[in-house]
């Protein structure tokens, strides 16, 4: 938040920024953090969840239960969200296992379990 509030992506506005854990709960709290810093980010050239939807990625590393994926597919997409695990603290067994039971198209699926990071890695 501190990062857009700051004006960086207007100054830098090809940075992109990975975050883990599923967003940090970002997803959840997106739209509420615009509106309650509306007035004091009036300067910004976007509103704020513009830049989370154009500059942030999210990755599933520790999150591998439905509801929040399908919080952060609503709010940020299946074009920016990357497969991660939380090693050691949570297994790629259990990361595959959420992508295994999610609802999500072949296309969408392929994207977050690794066309999204080769496109944005360049690998």
């Amino acid at each position: 938040m501190r990062l857009v509030a700051n004006g960086v992506f207007d100054r830098f506005p090809k940075l992109q920024i990975i975050i883990g854990h599923m967003g940090e709960n970002l997803p959840f709290s997106l739209l509420r953090s615009q509106k309650q810093l509306s007035r004091s980010t009036k300067y910004l050239q976007r509103n704020v969840s513009e830049y989370f939807q154009t500059n942030f990625h999210l990755t599933t590393s520790g999150y591998f239960t439905l509801p929040p994926l399908q919080c952060a597919l609503m709010v940020f997409g299946a074009d920016r969200i990357l497969f991660a695990v939380d090693y050691p603290y949570s297994s790629s067994a259990d990361g595959w296992e959420l992508l295994n039971i999610a609802p999500l198209s072949r296309i969408d699926l392929e994207k977050i379990a690794y066309r999204n990071a080769e496109r944005l890695l360049k690998l």
